[in-house]
């Protein structure tokens, strides 16, 4: 039996938590599973103080250059974990994304896992080896490496348990999913179980304990993920197909994105072949966007909204560039705001769930702006010092 374990940047931050992780996995393959692959972050803050080092070189450092340095703190780790092991009388053998087969399309600091040649892994499995694989990286047709975005070792482990056909286990410094994050709201609730989807969409608004890639190559090939707090034996949640959860939750949880910048642009002239270019050049320099609006007026002027991450702050700044380059507007940033938003499969089947989260927000006394829904989920934007207050009245509202 095999088993792909992710350990992200808190667990493996020092070398006593290294060494700790090694005994576990040591003792592990051991008792439990005859295989164990290992795929690891980097230390701590270490890809903080990496783009901090390129940002004193350039505000605009290339892309793939970035990439190649970003790639090196997961390569400190994953030799520094194998050394461990080795240590203890285990064989172990680290690989960068490269010396793994991770194969990667797209952007760069964006890219995508296309496939996994798991060759080479598998005769290092075979030879009674730990494999220790750089989490967050592959390499592209052109033969450069390339990263796959913040939380992309998740991606890794999940997209590695698929081709190795195994339970993916994901270790982090919390206990689990919770129905909000308890750092908000001390009265939150632990998930044992939690959809495929209701976690994408909770990942996709904030929900910073999952990246949203992974859980989506989970569900698409049908692979549980185990969320659980490093070397613990107890609690995790375990994320899996709906059909697989019998409790019949309105809302499951909620998600705060703390740092968005909404930006307006407005006294546009419209045509839909202007507005359809501001966003092919949104689309072009990478920039995700999560809430859009859009006025016209009588005279014909349009006023576009739409917000973004303050992490993503240098590509908004390369796409209003390229705009203002083509289309005459007016420009404004909002950069206090935050996003709130309730998720739950629940939704689907019954109606007013939004009604009483705008209802809950103004009892608080909480103005909300732009708003957006799917299938399973509501946002809005908020003020950012509303944030704990909004949260707080919500989860009372939905008993989370």
């Amino acid at each position: 039996m095999r088993v792909v374990l992710k350990y992200g940047g808190s667990s493996v931050a020092t070398i006593e938590k290294i060494k700790a992780i090694a005994e576990y996995i040591v003792n592990l393959k051991k008792t439990k599973y005859d295989e164990v692959i290992v795929v690891a972050s980097a230390m701590g803050k270490t890809t903080n103080a990496l783009i901090a080092m390129a940002k004193e070189i350039s505000e605009t450092p290339s892309q793939r250059e970035l990439d190649s340095l970003l790639s090196t703190g997961e390569q400190q780790t994953v030799s520094l974990l194998s050394m461990a092991i080795n240590s203890m009388g285990q064989k172990a053998v680290s690989l960068t994304g490269y010396q793994a087969n991770v194969k990667t399309v797209g952007v760069h600091t964006k890219s995508k896992i296309k496939k996994i040649d798991t060759e080479r892994i598998e005769e290092y499995l075979k030879d009674d080896n730990v494999v220790i694989v750089a989490g967050f990286q592959g390499i592209n047709d052109n033969g450069d490496i390339t990263t796959l975005g913040r939380g992309g070792s998740d991606t890794s482990a999940v997209a590695l348990a698929v081709s190795l056909n195994c339970e993916c286990k994901i270790y982090t410094d919390v206990e689990g999913i919770y129905s909000v994050d308890p750092r908000l709201y001390s009265e939150a609730k632990f998930l044992d179980k939690i959809s495929y989807e209701e976690m994408m969409e909770m990942a996709n608004l904030g929900a910073g304990i999952m990246e949203t890639r992974a859980v989506e190559i989970g569900k698409k090939y049908n692979i549980p993920i185990f969320v659980g707090k490093t070397l613990s034996e107890t609690g995790g949640t375990w994320i899996m197909d709906m059909n697989d959860i019998l409790e019949d939750k309105l809302v499951t949880g909620i998600s705060v994105t703390r740092e968005i910048i909404v930006t307006t642009l407005s006294k546009i002239e419209y045509s839909s072949e202007r507005i359809a270019k501001i966003f092919s050049i949104i689309n072009e320099v990478g920039l995700n966007i999560n809430m859009i609006s859009q006025n016209v007026t009588n005279d014909g002027m349009a006023k576009i909204s739409f917000s973004c991450v303050e992490g993503e702050r240098y590509l908004l700044e390369q796409a209003i560039s390229r705009i203002k380059e083509d289309i005459n507007c007016e420009l404004d940033y909002q950069d206090n705001m935050a996003m709130i938003s309730i998720v739950g499969v629940g939704m689907i089947n019954n109606s007013g769930v939004s009604g009483k989260f705008f209802k809950a927000l103004s009892m608080a006394g909480v103005d909300f702006y732009q708003v957006t829904t799917s299938e399973i989920s509501v946002s809005c934007s908020i003020n950012r010092k509303d944030i704990n207050v909004a949260v707080e009245r919500v989860a009372r509202e939905f008993n989370l």
